[in-house]
């Protein structure tokens, strides 16, 4: 059991690398079997895609915030995306990104990421907005949640935009961020 405990709570060794590795990978592999699944796309664009996909509310966060972007102050965080990138976009690399084993563990750590994101962006939000809660509570609630649960969700609206990301109602991750 403490192993299970452990690892839903991001203690173990790699968790960071690790997490990092699958959410850029998911990203990465969302642009591979999408927007750019004939191949067709500039490698460049696709890999910007890609990063933005996965990495969105590492680049966006904090910068709301006045802070600076998580992205760009963890060299790890660029070394899995472009790792990520590259395996998803290696020939053959789609079909072994959907395959079941890949995919299971790509949703596994990737889930990870985001919920222990979450709640890391809701405690940077709390340490932000503590000094001007409302008059009718003597901390910020309702910021600070909603900070964690927009940054959960940066990648699905960086690559479809609002009205492509919300058109088919709520969607999974701002569920997911609404739980955590």
């Amino acid at each position: 059991m403490n192993a299970v405990v452990d690892f839903l709570s991001g203690n173990f060794s790699y968790c960071m690398e690790l997490t990092l590795f699958f959410m850029a990978y998911q990203g990465a592999m969302v642009v591979r079997s999408g927007p750019n699944k004939d191949g067709q796309m500039h490698w460049f664009h696709a890999y910007v895609k890609s990063i933005l996909t996965g990495l969105a509310g590492g680049w966006f966060g904090t910068l709301w915030l006045g802070l600076p972007a998580a992205v760009m102050a963890n060299d790890v965080a660029m070394a899995a995306g472009t790792m990520a990138f590259v395996l998803a976009n290696l020939p053959g690399g789609r079909e072994f990104g959907n395959s079941l084993p890949v995919a299971f563990f790509t949703t596994m750590f990737a889930q990870l990421f985001r919920a222990l994101g979450i709640v890391k962006f809701v405690s940077v939000g709390f340490n932000q907005f503590q000094s001007s809660p409302s008059a009718y509570y003597p901390i910020p609630v309702i910021g600070p949640i909603l900070y964690g649960i927009m940054l959960g969700n940066m990648g699905g609206l960086v690559l479809k935009g609002i009205d492509g990301y919300l058109a088919n109602g709520m969607p999974w991750p701002f569920q997911n961020g609404a739980c955590v």
